[in-house]
């Protein structure tokens, strides 16, 4: 696992769905650890440090509702982006989707989806490294960084290494 890369855990059943996200998040230099099912999820965060995650909300076994919960208790500062295909999702309606930075409906488009990875984590740098949002604007304004890949490389050396501890 590269340190320089941003290590994304993405969870879904759709196999297709799952190995074609992955590719194309590697090729815009994410490390992502791809699993297909919520308890390989947890296995996968108990073992490998990360700094985002996306999850599918319908899976058999443990839901994407259930792994949220579990990850945001376990590491707190996490992101984690819920990716549905279920239309009469409604976010307002489940109090513990609070806890995800967001939802994005299937099929979504690269460009939607790099941005969300790019703001989530800029909200894990901020909350692992206690940095104000102006701080962090600051730090990056030292960048002329236009593209989301290069935001995201700026954006994992101000967060080093990371932090893979519980709370």
């Amino acid at each position: 696992m590269s340190k320089e890369q941003i290590n994304l855990l993405l969870v879904d059943d759709e196999d297709a769905l799952l190995h074609s996200i992955q590719r194309r998040l590697q090729l815009r230099d994410f490390n992502v650890i791809a699993v297909n099912r919520g308890e390989k999820a947890l296995e996968v965060a108990r073992h490998q440090p990360l700094d985002l995650a996306i999850l599918d909300l319908k899976m058999p076994g443990m839901s994407g509702k259930d792994v949220l919960i579990a990850l945001k208790r376990d590491y707190p500062w996490l992101e984690v982006i819920i990716l549905t295909g279920h239309g009469s999702f409604d976010p307002e309606n489940e109090k513990d989707f609070g806890k995800a930075y967001t939802y994005l409906s299937k099929p979504c488009d690269l460009d939607t989806l790099l941005k969300t990875l790019v703001a989530a984590y800029k909200k894990t740098v901020m909350t692992r490294r206690r940095i104000t949002p102006a701080e962090l604007a600051s730090r990056l304004q030292e960048v002329n960084a236009t593209s989301p890949r290069e935001i995201l490389k700026k954006l994992k050396e101000l967060d080093g290494n990371g932090q893979q501890t519980k709370t």
